[in-house]
């Protein structure tokens, strides 16, 4: 026989048919009950387009007889699964023996007997209508028992969907909470220096110095800027009609529980200054002339 051709999309070349008689002596793990002509093999690269597959396989398992058809599908349930009918059995047997666990596309093949008949072999007996209709009969019994878990399935599905919902509405009301109580530190942080001050020197360590208040006027540059001195009654739109005018402005934070006081953020400092340079001291009330700093760090 000639020497069998490289196959350039496997880690090594197909290994090379031995003779008939040395291919009959199919190790007992890989036999089944009934020797058959038509190869299954599992195991295979799920990732490989249908016939890109089917034409590697034709290349490695056709060096051992002749092959009728070969037969693979895309479908979940047989996703990664192929057969491989050959003309006679003493191919299919040489190719078992020999390709079992032989790498393609990173993955080694797992190779049985077919458990049955392949359409192709049933036409050439003379019995494809017997055999084509006990394989429906199969498959709608098949059907019939894989229903109840397949129902199973969904609904297991429906709850684990469900459970990631409520984890991620669950975080969502998290870190809106934590915002809120960190924009309230921050208000009295900066509404109350001297308290935050005398807070900061009480939790530290005991004899440690208090670290001096800077005034708000000498703050260093921030894309968040604190508006103090608003009306009561101003709303989160009437601030972002405001600052939106100005470039780089991302969003208005209110702080709950907290009025006459807001946060307004921008992409950077330049921007903020900017805005901060523009509405200093602007009239946005006739009682009211708002204070706008940059936020503390």
């Amino acid at each position: 026989m000639a020497e069998p051709m490289i196959v350039e999309y496997t880690q090594a070349a197909a290994p090379e048919p031995t003779t008939a008689q040395e291919s009959n002596a199919v190790p007992a793990q890989n036999e089944a009950p009934t020797p058959s002509p038509t190869l299954y093999i599992k195991n295979l690269n799920e990732k490989t387009k249908l016939e890109v597959l089917k034409k590697s396989l034709r290349t490695i398992f056709g060096q051992y007889g002749k092959i009728l058809e070969i037969t693979a599908h895309s479908n979940i349930r047989m996703r990664g699964q192929a057969f491989v009918a050959f003309e006679d059995l003493s191919a299919s047997s040489r190719a078992l023996a020999e390709i079992q666990g032989f790498p393609l596309y990173g993955k080694q093949m797992m190779i049985q007997y077919a458990k049955n008949k392949s359409d192709i072999h049933a036409k050439k007996d003379g019995d494809y209508e017997e055999h084509y209709q006990k394989r429906v009969l199969t498959k709608e019994t098949f059907a019939d028992d894989f229903k109840p878990a397949k129902r199973q399935a969904k609904r297991l599905a429906k709850q684990r969907q469900l459970v990631l919902e409520q984890q991620k509405l669950l975080e969502q009301q998290q870190q809106a909470l934590q915002q809120q109580q960190q924009l309230a530190q921050q208000a009295l942080y900066h509404q109350n220096p001297a308290a935050a001050a005398a807070a900061g020197s009480t939790a530290g360590p005991a004899g440690a110095a208090a670290v001096p208040m800077i005034p708000d006027e000498y703050l260093p540059r921030n894309s968040i800027l604190f508006l103090q001195s608003l009306p009561q009654d101003i709303t989160e739109a009437q601030l972002v009609s405001l600052f939106q005018q100005y470039p780089g402005f991302k969003e208005v934070r209110m702080v709950p529980g907290r009025s006459g006081i807001a946060f307004v953020e921008y992409d950077n400092e330049y921007y903020s200054a900017a805005a901060k340079t523009a509405l200093a001291d602007y009239q946005i009330s006739p009682e009211n002339k708002m204070k706008v700093t940059f936020a503390r760090k």
